[in-house]
């Protein structure tokens, strides 16, 4: 009996001890919970100082404050940086693995290399690496670690190449410098090698160890006879192109390059193929959330390459070189700078907005990002200063008058309301309008060529036929379609009348629902969704911008398709949009700017339509509506939003 005594009072601490380990544990087991959305714990690391480092930070803190994540609320951070030491890198990667973070971004191939070696259980996302499958994370890009998942970025040899062949034919032998113990380098070498070869062009490459190398390596290419450098990508660059460049600045030979350029520098490049960091950042920052939030395995989620290669052009540079850029490559390049003097005087700009919106901010960028391209900088040869009335008529009107007691020397002004509320009070200063629909329905011209002396722009209409197309890409069957419209605001009434008239080429049924204030789209929404419609195609104004989210909750609830024209809403959770580009509206406008600062009057100037549009997707957001997105548009779109989390 005492054997049994025992037996049952060891059986019963077990029970009581298995019973406090568990009552401990229990936080722990609720924060890893993913529905719970408790405190995050991250870690950070990466393997040098470099641009490119804070590129990619920028991006994650805003792919993942777009899932819902932010260290104001749920997210607890730690940084480490490596600094090139594989050693510290090591230590780091020691200490995390004993912190036991929920989940562990790295950057550079480096860095994964080492966190592959120390972290085997703890989710890794990779951003900034060049071949995670020759870097040890995996067969391919559906076949890989159980813990390991991220982007990838690549430098786009075929791109470079064409493009030099096309603008710059003379050339025959370019130099590259390389690392022999970075192995995604030795493997840049090869590919670049072979497209080269491919397009008639030969690559002599030198090597560098090391930044201490890089000297008299940069001096060795420099002094071989080539007829130009064009630079690949890795990690002694990132730290050491610098060096590179005043290498072949001080040697005048014509440079290409695929790094980004350190941060208030000239480019010296003539052409440059850019990755996108910031979306490599942010797009790793979604797969991160689909970690945290879904339980989802980092092994079930694909590795993801970049879809698009950023070119950037300096026409003026390659002038001097006796090189000529086609038509073709300045359509395709996103930026295209060329060298100004400054303004002669400083010139005062005022920006005015009516509301604040992704299309009206993503203008203001533009031009900034235009100016600053072209040598000119705010508190340097120019004074911008911006104005929000956010969406108040008694505000704006103050504003205008604040602006016209102000005497700028140029206005710029986004959407209908302020510009005609400028141009009513202001005839003797320069009005550049943007985001306005209809601007010669809307009376301010007769036509896009005949219009007041002071005024000209570009103009905001959404392309509905293009829109239409792309609904009826998802909806084939499609009879009747649905929109919400503000009856008070005329570029909301002229938008309306160009869907009604793309409705009627296409055979369809537009029902259309009034809204007057921002508190009504919600029922508006619920009520054009009873209306026996096949799905909304909403039209931007400035009530159904503030109030879309209420649009996708009430959508998706009904299952009603929701399509739309700006690419946040797309982000917000409409399945698709046909999208105006206004960062580079920002730009277009921008020119016009200088022009009329040097002395061209906008009355020479006509009206413009926004030059490019893009298709933009989220086939996430078309299942949550039923729909499955088809297949040509994974190939022809021009931006595919990954999954909301």
């Amino acid at each position: 009996m005492k054997i049994y005594a025992k037996i049952s009072n060891g059986f019963l601490f077990l029970v009581v001890l298995g019973a406090i380990l568990l009552l401990s544990d229990l936080s722990n087991r609720k924060k890893k919970n993913p529905s719970e959305g408790n405190n995050f714990r991250l870690a950070f690391v990466h393997w040098i100082h470099a641009p490119i480092t804070e590129q990619l930070e920028e991006g994650i803190y805003k792919g993942l404050s777009d899932a819902g994540l932010t260290e104001e609320e749920n997210l607890t951070i730690n940084r480490y940086n490596a600094g090139g030491d594989i050693s510290l890198l090591n230590s780091i990667l020691k200490q995390v693995h004993s912190q036991q973070p929920d989940l562990l971004f790295v950057s550079c191939t480096p860095a994964l290399q080492s966190a592959i070696q120390t972290i085997k259980k703890i989710p890794v996302v990779f951003t900034a690496v060049a071949d995670p499958v020759l870097a040890g994370a995996g067969k391919d890009e559906t076949h890989h670690l159980e813990n390991v998942t991220g982007c990838n970025v690549v430098c786009d040899f075929e791109t470079m190449c064409r493009l030099i062949t096309e603008n710059a034919p003379r050339i025959k032998t370019l130099g590259s410098l390389y690392c022999p113990g970075e192995i995604i380098s030795v493997q840049f070498k090869k590919d670049f090698s072979e497209t080269a070869s491919r397009y008639g062009l030969e690559v002599q490459f030198f090597p560098a160890n090391n930044a201490s190398e890089l000297p008299d390596a940069v001096l060795s290419m420099t002094n071989t006879n080539i007829d130009a450098v064009c630079q690949m990508g890795d990690n002694l660059m990132s730290s050491g192109i610098s060096t590179l460049i005043k290498g072949v600045v001080s040697a005048n030979l014509p440079y290409f390059d695929f790094n980004p350029r350190p941060p208030g520098t000239k480019m010296e490049s003539l052409i440059q193929l850019d990755v996108d960091y910031f979306q490599n950042g942010y797009n790793a920052a979604l797969l991160a959330a689909e970690v945290l939030l879904k339980g989802k395995s980092p092994g079930e989620i694909p590795f993801q390459k970049p879809r698009q290669t950023i070119i950037e052009i300096n026409p003026v540079k390659a002038e001097r070189f006796g090189i000529h850029f086609n038509e073709k490559l300045k359509r395709e390049a996103k930026v295209v700078i060329g060298e100004k003097e400054p303004f002669k005087s400083s010139v005062r700009i005022a920006m005015v907005h009516y509301i604040s919106s992704p299309d009206c901010e993503d203008v203001t960028s533009g031009i900034l990002k235009r100016f600053a391209e072209l040598g000119h900088h705010p508190d340097g040869d120019f004074v911008f200063e911006e104005y929000n009335a956010n969406g108040d008529m008694a505000t704006l009107a103050n504003i205008v008058r604040t602006v016209a007691d102000k005497k700028y020397d140029l206005i710029f002004s986004t959407v209908l309301a302020t510009t005609q509320a400028l141009s009513s009070k202001i005839r003797d200063v320069p009005i550049l309008f943007t985001v306005v629909a209809d601007p010669v329905g809307n009376g301010l011209g007769s036509s896009y060529a005949r219009h007041r002396s002071n005024i000209t722009g570009i103009d905001g209409m959404s392309y509905t036929d293009a829109g239409v197309e792309l609904l009826n890409k998802y909806l084939p069957e499609a009879r009747t379609i649905g929109t919400l419209y503000n009856p008070g605001e005329m570029a909301s009434v002229s938008s309306l009348k160009e869907l009604e008239a793309t409705c009627e080429k296409n055979k369809l049924a537009l029902v259309a629902v009034p809204v007057h204030s921002v508190s009504e789209v919600t029922d508006a929404t619920t009520l054009l969704c009873t209306k026996k419609i096949d799905a909304i195609c909403q039209l931007p104004d400035t009530y159904t911008i503030p109030g879309f989210s209420s649009m996708v909750k009430i959508t998706r609830k009904m299952k009603i398709p929701l399509f739309c024209f700006i690419t946040s809403q797309v982000e917000m959770g409409a399945v698709a949009a046909i999208a105006g580009d206004f960062v580079q509206q920002g730009r277009e406008i921008a020119d016009i700017a200088l022009e009329v600062i040097q002395g061209k009057s906008p009355n020479d100037i006509p009206f413009r339509r926004i030059q490019q549009i893009k298709t933009v997707i989220n086939p996430q957001n078309a299942k949550e509506y039923g729909l499955r997105t088809p297949a040509e548009l994974f190939h022809s779109a021009d931006q595919i939003i990954e999954e909301n989390v």
